[in-house]
């Protein structure tokens, strides 16, 4: 499955980066968001704050789940030199994957029951499930092989018809577990078509222990970065769900789930300038760099503007007036938005590709440890305009410390062996 090279002016490269290589793999993740509307009209209160635990929860044991491969998995496949390397690539990251996800989504449906309202156990633990399975995603590896046409085909496709089937289920029986159950249904049977059209099998073939041992090892730092980030990322909801009440916890939900529609713009866009970017050198990648930070800025003004000035009315509109977020998150949610997009393509088109996935898992970890602190602590006093306020100063610190490396790396820095970190 070979690579397509961009053709004619730098301009209409980018431009179909952003249409082609960001399109489907946000609409692959925003088909479960574009159904939220009507589940939420169907769901109760207490229904409503659960799916939303298990989504949060299972996001996080889906970063665990891909094992780095998201991070450093794309910058790898797009500079393997045949498509035989890039297939191999693709199966070691399976394996490696495949038994991490399934410990994960076991973990996260129990995280999600025990923090989610009594009686909701099979919806929490359906949409954790559901959420987790996306740790075996093929979007990096599209990515990196130039390939939308995968995403569409396994992802978007499996997804909009379990969506579709799913929304008459819910309005039919007003249970929105069906939902969740048919969402881990598309995931599996997308993967699997995916093996067999890429590998000619259900399964790609094994890779042998010692070449999985190694992956894990050159992976780790890349690895702890992807699941340090998605914590504090996802911890937000199950926190809220911890230090407030159900009303309260499913207003924040919908606080959150706004703020989730513009990280998938975040991610799809920084799927499409990743590789452009990556793929031109010297001061071309020095000049390419300047232009995608300047894209992404223009991205954080308008995620802003929306949640800070929107979000409120957005909310009550999409979900309903019971379950209108609070002004006030919103206005913390929207410097945690220029946070995260910010540093997205610094962490992706620079600091990566130079192999300081190390010295990035460091200062995640940190910013991390402090963001989910300040999430319990401000949470406990303030409820869920704390822990939003204490998900700002997280964004905010990964942001700052992104800066002060990139100024010490540049922006025309070419990557490094991909066998193995540097010891730096």
């Amino acid at each position: 499955m070979g690579r397509i090279r961009s053709e004619g002016s730098p301009a209409a490269a980018l431009a179909r980066r952003l249409l082609g290589f960001s399109t489907l793999p946000f609409l692959a993740s925003a088909l479960p968001l574009i159904a939220l509307p009507v589940v939420a009209r169907a769901a109760s209160t207490d229904d409503w704050a659960a799916m939303n635990v298990g989504l949060s929860v299972g996001a996080f044991a889906s970063a665990i789940g891909l094992v780095g491969w998201n991070i450093l998995g794309t910058p790898l496949v797009a500079m393997a030199q045949s498509d035989i390397e890039r297939r191999r690539l693709y199966a070691r990251s399976f394996y490696i994957r495949i038994v991490v996800v399934v410990i994960a989504s076991a973990v996260s449906a129990v995280v999600a029951i025990a923090i989610s309202p009594s009686g909701t156990w099979a919806v929490a633990s359906s949409f954790a499930t559901a959420s987790a399975l996306n740790g075996i995603s093929l979007s990096w590896y599209a990515v990196g092989v130039a390939a939308p046409r995968l995403v569409l085909l396994y992802e978007v496709l499996p997804r909009t018809i379990a969506t579709a089937g799913a929304l008459g289920i819910v309005l039919l029986t007003g249970d929105v577990v069906y939902y969740g159950l048919l969402l881990c249904l598309s995931v599996l049977i997308g993967t699997a078509a995916f093996h067999v059209t890429l590998h000619g099998r259900l399964l790609p073939g094994w890779p042998g222990l010692r070449v999985l041992r190694d992956d894990v090892t050159d992976m780790r730092h890349a690895w702890g970065t992807e699941s340090v980030g998605s914590l504090y990322a996802n911890a937000p909801v199950p926190l809220a769900g911890i230090v407030a009440a159900p009303a309260a916890a499913a207003v924040f939900a919908s606080n959150d789930k706004i703020y989730r529609y513009g990280i998938l713009g975040v991610g799809a866009a920084g799927n499409a300038l990743q590789g452009w970017v990556l793929e031109a050198r010297d001061h071309h990648r020095r000049r390419r760099n300047v232009v995608a930070l300047l894209l992404m800025a223009v991205i954080a003004i308008i995620g802003w503007l929306v949640l800070a000035v929107f979000g409120p009315t957005l909310s009550g509109w999409m979900f309903g007036a019971d379950k209108q977020g609070d002004p006030l998150a919103f206005h913390y949610f929207a410097i945690a938005f220029i946070g995260v997009t910010m540093s997205t393509p610094l962490i992706r088109n620079i600091l990566i590709p130079a192999r300081k996935e190390r010295q990035v898992f460091v200062f995640t970890l940190i910013a991390a440890l402090a963001g989910v602190l300040a999430m319990a602590l401000l949470g406990a006093s303030f409820g869920i305009v704390g822990v939003a306020a204490g998900f700002a100063i997280s964004e905010v610190a990964t942001l700052l410390a992104c800066v002060y490396l990139t100024l010490r790396t540049g922006l025309a820095h070419h990557e490094t062996s991909t066998g193995s970190s540097e010891e730096q």
